[in-house]
């Protein structure tokens, strides 16, 4: 079984879907339901559903998974996530990607549907798979997901990271851009590129302690309190993840080596113009009271992506938490800070309150209990899932979120592991077939 999983997410890993951009990775599903002769449907958006029916007595179940992944790279790399496929390393049980992020998140689920599609010795219910776009970034899929069609009650979420977890709620968030808009002026001062590169990365929601020094912030921290003009700042690539790398093109009269240490990149360029003194302040201190990571003891922050447009500096920055009071308390003292950016809601997620009495977490923890003999840990995810906007949209489903283990996801040192596929993939059948 692990030959097989491992050849079926090496396929699905050759084939493009970062987020945005699914309509290779739909279209693969769609052949597969066809090549398997399975009733299935695609949307305009490229959500996928599949129905299998089944071979036992029991309810419909759905599995549901996303189809897109955080496309990242090292820093010199030439890999071309719109065509090229994820180069797959496997050393003995630890699969991870060369030079780039690996996609396990949530390929590993993928690969696990797939399987489950194929067979045809297994005993289960009725099964629907259902496969949603742009989790990564805005939650579409899950939002607008054909759900008149789907029979099931009780949801599969395969999108944790833990085989030992089985999540039943997660935190809420509020993602905002904030955009400050300066005055350039005429700067003959010398001007360099400031560069940090090659952080630890990965996702803010399951990395929350690494939110606090990431390169955005360490950047504003070695500019502060200096004679120090921004001629623009740039680092990061999604809001929920943590920035690795940052770069600043400033101006200063100081003695560049004596500012900064060895870790920094320095290089000479020519620039003209540059923010006021007063702007670039007004810039840091944003920044800076912009916390990242935990805020309190149920919230947490990660200003993920800073970038300039000409005189236009934008940043994009998410608030999570379990406790909706305390979410919405955060949001407008954030909303509010004294530095003239203007803010504006990308997205806003509902919290996934926890449902003690589900009997699907029942069924699984006693799954789980008999394979093992001991129970998986129940878990509150900080990182929003797309339960959430399931439940919100199936009335009286029973939700809950399991996964295949894997660590530094959306980063470049993403890595999982083959044995703990097969132990969800058991788990899974020995759920189904009962």
């Amino acid at each position: 079984m692990k030959e097989l999983l491992l050849e079926n997410f090496i396929k699905i890993s050759s084939i493009p879907r970062g987020t945005g951009k699914e309509k290779q990775i739909s279209d693969f599903f769609v052949d597969l339901a066809i090549n398997n002769n399975l009733e299935y449907y695609q949307d305009e958006n490229y959500n996928v559903l599949i129905k299998k029916k089944g071979n036992i007595e029991g309810d419909s179940i759905a599995l549901q998974c996303h189809l897109d992944m955080v496309c990242v790279k090292r820093e010199g790399s030439n890999h071309d996530f719109s065509k090229d496929p994820i180069e797959v390393i496997v050393d003995g049980d630890v699969v991870k990607a060369k030079d780039t992020s690996l996609g396990a998140d949530q390929g590993v689920g993928l690969a696990l549907m797939m399987t489950l599609i194929e067979a045809n010795n297994i005993k289960h219910p009725n099964l629907e798979f259902m496969f949603t776009v742009e989790e990564e970034t805005t939650f579409k899929g899950a939002v607008t997901f054909p759900y008149a069609k789907v029979e099931s009650k009780k949801i599969i979420n395969l999108d944790s990271g833990n085989d030992e977890i089985v999540v039943i709620g997660s935190a809420g968030d509020i993602a905002n851009e904030y955009t400050f808009e300066g005055n350039f002026i005429k700067n003959e001062l010398p001007c360099y590129k400031i560069s940090i590169s090659g952080l630890e990365g990965g996702n803010s929601g399951d990395n929350v302690e690494r939110s606090t020094n990431n390169a955005i912030i360490k950047m504003a921290n070695l500019i502060d309190n200096k004679d120090i003009y921004i001629c623009s700042i740039n680092g990061g690539f999604s809001e929920n993840d943590i920035a690795t790398n940052c770069e600043a093109i400033i101006k200063t009269s100081l003695n560049i080596k004596e500012l900064f240490d060895s870790s920094i990149n320095i290089e000479e360029v020519k620039y003209n113009y540059s923010f006021s003194l007063e702007d670039t302040q007004r810039i840091i201190k944003e920044i800076k009271e912009l916390k990242s990571g935990y805020l309190s003891n149920t919230a947490s922050a990660n200003l993920g992506i800073i970038k300039t447009s000409q005189n236009k500096i934008i940043i994009d920055y998410i608030i999570r938490s379990t406790n909706e009071s305390e979410l919405e308390k955060l949001n407008m003292l954030i909303n509010n800070l004294d530095n003239n950016f203007i803010a504006k809601n990308i997205y806003t997620d509902s919290i996934w309150i926890p449902n003690r009495e589900s009997r699907l977490l029942k069924e699984y923890n006693e799954v789980y209990y008999s394979l093992f003999s001991k129970y998986p840990k129940e878990n509150i995810a900080q990182g929003g899932l797309e339960c959430v906007a399931i439940k919100k949209r199936i009335a009286n489903s029973d939700v809950i979120s399991i996964g295949a283990s894997m660590i530094n996801i959306h980063s470049v040192n993403e890595e999982t592991y083959i044995s703990s596929w097969e132990k969800i993939y058991n788990l899974l059948l020995k759920l189904l077939s009962n």
